[in-house]
């Protein structure tokens, strides 16, 4: 494995641990107790992750000219 896909890894690793971290803690603090707005929520936070990891598996993947 390169160099990359370690530093990678460990800050996907990082990302996922602290965006859940901080998600969960929203919730519990800020989210009003109602169902609609838990429906609302939950799927957005589940997928706003995914632009972040996408920059870092971007990062983590050679350049075309470097195979």
């Amino acid at each position: 494995m390169t160099s990359r896909k370690i530093i990678g890894l460990f800050l996907l690793l990082a990302l996922l641990l602290f965006y859940s971290a901080g998600a969960m803690m929203l919730a519990v603090n800020y989210l009003p107790d109602s169902r609609w707005a838990e429906l609302i929520y939950y799927p957005l936070a589940g997928i706003l992750w995914i632009f972040p990891a996408m920059k870092i598996i971007r990062w983590m993947q050679p350049a075309e000219n470097e195979e």
